[in-house]
């Protein structure tokens, strides 16, 4: 009979250009999906603050959530009977931490037939900390009435959450308290749990500049809450921009509805804004397919807002965006990507791609992880008032991200060099850090700071942005 600790899961994401295009759209036109995802695009600038534009409002940053792939102290025990050659392979792998190999082989076992109970929980275990949760979520299932329910359960329960699926969680973690009152990492997935679903209001301040003069300033007031099932979500937002070049200066404040229900196919997003000046109406709708990790984003954009440039913000320029996103995991990380496509009211039309490779590898340690990928731009003209490389742009990159998380605090730093592919692109680097401090059960603080230099239309670049976050959560 083998014993193995089953670790607990406490826890708290040209001609040139024309050759490249075709080669991302068969890797599956993925999309990033990083914490900080402008880190990850080195040419990114203050092109977009917060990722692909909203429909006017500057989205708060999203909550910043840590899979921590190590095991806390308290361990329940796994008796495993008599193993075959393949299943102690999994055993080993998991009892020395090689958490990544161990999911895959387990995965590979599993298809081939059924395995032991604390097998499978080891399996589940690894797939979870390694971020592959849609694969660790049945095998969770598939263990909740077993010898090992409680582990199961709560396994299943961090899972959900780190999904976004808070709602799911919730009863998971009660139902393991409900056995074991004393569990702390159920009573700390509940408090963390409890905080995503409870109705909050949030005010941002930040600013960004860059080597052209320009400089943003905006605020934003958001609210969101939930229906009593937790899975129909709402928001309501005002925020504020001022935009400034030397002899020029434009500002413009919106009011931003959001609406996403989690209870239906596809997972639907809505969103409604309008400026409180010329009334302009802008929206969007978006739809992910879960199995295939897949969403798609169709809406009509404020790209005077989007630019960041007083010219195009007073010129009141809009786009329509098409926008798609998928990721996938494999053996050495997770692939994610993006495309965005605009088509912009002065007759301009802009295409950007973007591939990321989160690797599996771990050399300084599991709170460092390793990056690498490539973004492009492309566009039909040139326009001075936003971002428009006449030659393209084409930069790939590689990065080191460190991410440290507990269940009041969050914090995370980044560097990456980049390097120029085709067009107006230009070798350069960029750096970001920020964290979030709960400073009362219901009260938190966040800071984003983040810089870069690059080249862009076949000068030297550099930007800048910093932002501060108070967040209050309601009963």
């Amino acid at each position: 009979m083998n014993k193995h600790h089953v670790p607990s899961l406490r826890g708290a994401s040209s001609k040139n250009r024309s050759r490249l295009l075709p080669w991302l759209l068969c890797l599956g036109l993925p999309m990033a999906c990083l914490a900080d995802e402008r880190l990850r695009a080195p040419n990114a600038g203050v092109d977009y603050p917060g990722g692909v534009p909203g429909l006017g409002g500057l989205n708060l940053l999203a909550p910043f959530q840590y899979i921590p792939p190590a095991p806390s102290a308290e361990s329940p025990s796994v008796d495993l009977p008599a193993l075959k050659p393949d299943e102690q392979r999994i055993a080993d792998l998991y009892a020395a931490g090689n958490y990544q190999a161990a999911g895959t082989a387990g995965l590979a076992l599993m298809a081939q037939g059924d395995a032991d109970e604390g097998l499978r929980l080891m399996m589940a275990n690894s797939l979870a900390w390694t971020g592959r949760l849609v694969d660790a979520a049945p095998v969770y299932r598939g263990l909740a009435s077993g010898r090992y329910a409680d582990a199961a359960n709560l396994g299943l329960a961090n899972v959900q959450r780190w999904r976004g699926l808070d709602h799911e969680a919730a009863p998971l973690y009660r139902s393991v308290l409900a056995r074991d009152p004393n569990n702390a990492d159920a009573v700390a997935g509940l408090q963390l749990t409890a905080r995503e679903l409870s109705p909050r209001t949030a005010v941002s301040l930040g600013g960004s500049s860059d080597s052209s003069d320009e400089q943003r300033r905006f605020a934003t007031i958001n609210h969101r809450w939930r229906d009593a099932s937790g899975t129909r979500i709402f928001e309501v937002e005002t925020s504020k921009v001022r935009d400034e070049l030397p002899g020029i200066e434009a500002s413009q404040q919106d009011v931003s509805l959001r609406y996403q229900d989690l209870n239906t196919a596809f997972k639907p997003r809505f969103e409604l804004s309008v400026p409180t000046q010329n009334h302009t109406l802008f929206g969007s709708v978006g739809l992910s397919h879960e199995p295939y990790n897949t969403s798609v984003q169709l809406g009509r954009v404020n790209w005077g807002r989007a630019a960041v440039n007083p010219n195009a913000l007073a010129a009141g320029l809009t786009a329509v965006h098409l926008g798609v996103s998928t990721w996938h995991d494999f053996a050495v990380g997770r692939l994610s990507g993006r495309l965005n496509h605009f088509r912009i009211s002065d007759d301009n039309t802009l295409l950007t791609s973007g591939l990321n490779l989160d690797t599996a590898w771990r050399p300084l340690g599991k709170a460092f992880k390793p990056y690498l990928g490539m973004e492009t731009r492309e566009t039909k003209f040139y326009a001075p008032s936003y971002w428009s490389p006449e030659q393209g742009s084409g930069t790939a990159y590689a990065g080191l991200r460190g991410e440290w998380s507990d269940t009041d605090w969050t914090v995370y730093t980044s560097a990456q060099l980049s390097g120029r592919l085709f067009g107006d692109a230009g070798n350069g680097w960029s750096v970001s850090a920020g964290g979030k401090r709960w400073i009362a059960t219901d009260v938190a603080v966040s800071l984003s700071l983040w810089a870069m230099s690059s080249q862009r239309n076949n000068s030297a670049y550099r930007a800048r942005s910093a932002s501060v976050n108070l967040e209050k959560l309601w009963p």
